[in-house]
């Protein structure tokens, strides 16, 4: 079955899905009301750094098989399927912004002819399938078959994710449309659970409000091993060998960002408000997640005292690795707060441009980690990037001015960072700290 597809919206979720079912050799038009965003995919240039995308669009572009266009009207001419991936950002009150959601949707009824899919992939409360039915199907002499079918990509492996998933989750009220949902995705080789509207909407606010609370409890238990004793990586490992539990996002650290985790639990914390549902359990992991960020900067200040004039070197920027992003990323949260207290930051990250920051933010930046290092009071590792682990730390240690090293990630192993000669500020009774000071004022 060779379908022709309308994908809307060339973020994350719109620009993969639209190159790999254009590698499938559906006929793909993408999308997008940024006309900038737009160009820039024709000039060859993707607005996002994802492993492995470029050469996926590149092809099938010269395939003929993907095209992309700012102009609504025309993507959605002909088509046979419409996917809806446009944004859904939160709201002050938690609840996802749908206003871009729905216009979208709202052009749908003028511009399409009979019998089209529209497959949901945007983050969109529970109800919001049944509605968009409702809404398309009312006072029109065509009909529309709705399809609620989250994704699940991550950011640096969205491709992979794609084709290689854990399962697949499709919400549909017709088995027609299920059995031509089989056949669309055929090709992935996964269970694959088919549903209605509502559970299908639930299991991704269920599963990214999961996957944010096991990082949040990690770091509870890694602030705890601070306090009592105790090596977190170990801890961590030890519980991630449990099968009822499994070492997926269970890694200690500054946190989750992004622009998923953090929002879709504000999103079911809203729903859970509006229907009378206690919801306390996810406050508290965006509480834990939040104070995480707060945590590294206490942990400077204890060692440093005041920050005014400090040098500080931060090593990445992106809210993960493989990823360009700077939605809701620790990084700039600290940062900020370092430069509140008075602190001059320096950062490198070989992905993300300094400028990318927001305005109030002012950094220096380097080319190279070493550079960032040079003649600073602490370092701080933010990103987990791979190139990170071949670092000379013995190099690095003896080009700043004081040994000060954070690793917000967990990055490297504790003995190799003592070897090293650097001085680890993890507990605040820890003796080390005046000698750490003097060395400071001596320097």
């Amino acid at each position: 079955m060779i379908m022709k597809i309308c994908v809307v919206g060339a973020g994350y979720v719109g620009l993969v899905s639209a190159a790999i079912l254009a590698d499938w050799q559906h006929n793909v038009v993408c999308v997008d009301h940024n006309e900038q965003k737009i160009e820039d995919l024709l000039a060859g240039k993707l607005p996002i750094f994802e492993p492995g995308l470029q050469e996926l669009v590149e092809l099938n572009r010269r395939r003929q098989y993907l095209r992309f266009t700012a102009e609504m009207a025309e993507a959605l001419r002909g088509c046979e399927m419409i996917i809806v991936a446009v944004g859904t950002p939160p709201a002050e009150n938690g609840h996802p912004n749908l206003e871009d959601f729905w216009a979208v949707v709202k052009s749908f009824r003028e511009n399409v002819g009979n019998n089209v899919i529209v497959m949901i992939k945007s983050t969109v409360p529970v109800g919001t399938g049944e509605a968009v039915s409702l809404y398309l199907n009312e006072k029109v002499s065509h009909t529309f078959s709705v399809v609620s079918a989250p994704e699940f990509l991550r950011q640096g492996t969205a491709v992979h994710d794609f084709l290689h998933p854990d399962r697949l989750v499709v919400g549909c009220m017709s088995p027609e449309i299920r059995e031509q949902m089989k056949e669309l995705f055929q090709p992935l080789d996964c269970p694959k659970v088919f549903t209605d509207w509502h559970s299908a909407e639930m299991i991704k606010y269920a599963s990214n409000s999961f996957l944010a609370l096991k990082i949040s409890y990690i770091n509870t238990i890694a602030n705890l091993c601070e306090a009592v004793g105790g090596n977190i990586q170990d801890v961590a490992a030890a519980v991630g060998l449990d099968h009822r539990i499994g070492q997926a996002y269970l890694k200690p650290g500054v946190g989750f960002g992004g622009s998923c985790l953090a929002k879709d639990t504000q999103g079911l914390i809203a729903q859970g408000e509006v229907h009378g549902v206690n919801v306390w359990m996810f406050k508290d992991v965006l509480e834990v997640n939040y104070e995480q960020r707060v945590h590294i900067v206490q942990r400077l200040t204890e060692v440093l005292g005041n920050l005014k004039g400090r040098k500080i070197a931060i090593l990445g920027l992106a809210f993960k690795a493989n990823t360009d992003d700077l939605r809701d990323a620790p990084s700039v949260t600290i940062i900020a707060q370092i430069i509140k207290l008075g602190g001059l930051v320096k950062v490198y990250d070989p992905v993300v441009d300094s400028s990318s920051l927001p305005n109030i933010i002012s950094v220096s930046t380097a080319d190279n980690p070493y550079a960032a290092c040079q003649g600073v009071d602490a370092v701080i590792v933010l990103t987990e990037w791979e190139e990170f682990l071949d670092l000379d730390l013995k190099r690095l240690q003896k080009s700043m001015n004081a040994p000060v090293f954070i690793d917000g990630r967990y990055l490297f192993e504790r003995k190799r960072l003592l070897e090293a000669g650097f001085f680890l500020p993890e507990r605040p009774s820890s003796s080390e700290w005046p000698v750490v000071q003097s060395m400071i004022s001596a320097r």
